[in-house]
């Protein structure tokens, strides 16, 4: 969200409330142009489709507003400077807009129709070549036949009955996921998880007058294990390996209008069972709103997903963009167990791995589902 741009001075840039955002609307500023702001004081509200958010100085000094109220931002375009005196904001906005307006590559517009069909095969409409002043459905499809990918079929088919519009949410989340799928070279690893802990756990809240889920247990034993298994919690950027600080973990929620969000649970390793329950309640009631804030979404190292419904044994989740890893999980089952008392139940259900086979292997994944068994069977820490 921010940028320093020298040692004193702050750039507010316009930030992704969820994941699938490309603009936000300023909606009004709480603090006037030219004031004087202190360090934590809000100054801006912005909102999304599903999302409101204050925003907050993270500097103190002399406001210079970059964007009127109303007017809808790109996602990180400036939306305000703070520096220690007015004059040093005039300064950096100058620099800022002198580099905004370098020279920049010639860009042919595209129909709706072309774009949508770019943002649903994650295609850069730039590597497009047009066969006229303006790039087509055409274009875009052919430019998917030329590179090795199946063009998609498109409503002129007459095998295909147009319903409607994809929403804008739906093309995000294809844009998105596509781009996800192409950073890294993917495969999934199925490990079946013995549940019997987090069921005498979640049986002894019940006792207790207390209810705890499956998901809390699995937040809090992810928490204890990732630190262990680093390269779950690494991506590739431009050549380097980069890992991240905080073990912050998303999970899925589907709202009543059918579209999944992915809340945060921050700093999950350092949270106790009952404060990632009431976070994890705080976040799916918002996320079931339209509520969440740039605070609740962006930035976690690892999802997980659960489809509790009793006949989905196993599924494949796809990564979040800057994500190397996902888990899934499925209904719990009961399974049969020989001992030497007799047949007994055992509780279990099947994880799934979907990881960048460049950062970890099989057996690194397999030792990290057994080291994740473990801690939810070792009960809360």
């Amino acid at each position: 969200m921010k940028q320093n741009s020298s040692d004193d001075c702050w750039v507010l840039h316009a930030p992704r409330l969820n994941a699938n955002d490309d603009r936000v609307t300023l909606t009004r500023w709480l603090a006037p142009d030219h004031a004087t702001v202190a360090v934590g004081q809000p100054i801006a509200e912005i909102e999304t489709e599903k999302a409101t958010a204050e925003i907050a100085a993270e500097v103190g000094g002399a406001l210079l507003h970059a964007a009127a109220a109303g007017e809808s931002i790109p996602i990180g375009a400036p939306l305000a400077y703070v520096g220690p005196t007015l004059a040093a904001a005039e300064e950096i906005r100058r620099a800022h807009a002198e580099s905004r307006s370098a020279p920049q590559p010639t860009r042919l517009a595209a129909t709706a129709k072309a774009q949508a069909l770019a943002a649903a095969r994650g295609v850069d409409l730039a590597t497009v070549r047009a066969t006229g002043a303006t790039i087509q459905e055409r274009d875009v499809a052919r430019h998917l036949a030329e590179h090795g990918a199946p063009a998609a079929q498109t409503p002129d088919d007459p095998r295909l009955v147009p319903i409607r519009t994809a929403s804008p949410h739906q093309l995000r989340v294809a844009r998105d996921l596509r781009m996800a799928a192409q950073s890294g070279i993917f495969t999934t690893l199925a490990y079946r998880l013995d549940l019997r802990g987090p069921e005498r756990a979640i049986a002894a809240e019940l006792a207790a007058g207390r209810t705890v889920s499956l998901l809390v247990l699995l937040l809090a034993a992810l928490g204890r294990t990732l630190p262990q298994f680093p390269d779950l919690v690494s991506v590739i950027v431009r050549g380097k390996i980069c890992r991240y600080r905080d073990v912050d973990i998303a999970f899925a929620v589907r709202s009543p209008a059918g579209e999944l969000q992915a809340p945060v649970v921050r700093h999950v390793d350092r949270l106790s069972v009952d404060e990632i329950a009431r976070e994890c309640a705080r976040l799916a009631k918002r996320a079931m709103r339209g509520k969440l804030d740039a605070a609740d979404v962006g930035g976690s190292c690892l999802a997980v997903s659960l489809i509790p419904n009793p006949n989905v044994e196993s599924f494949v989740a796809l990564p979040l963009p800057a994500q190397s890893a996902i888990l899934s999980l499925g209904a719990t089952r009961q399974e049969i167990e020989l001992t030497p008392a007799g047949p007994v139940a055992r509780p279990v259900a099947t994880a799934t791995i979907t990881y960048d086979h460049a950062l970890s292997d099989g057996v690194y994944v397999a030792e990290f589902c057994a080291a994740l068994g473990r801690a939810l069977n070792a009960g809360p820490a």
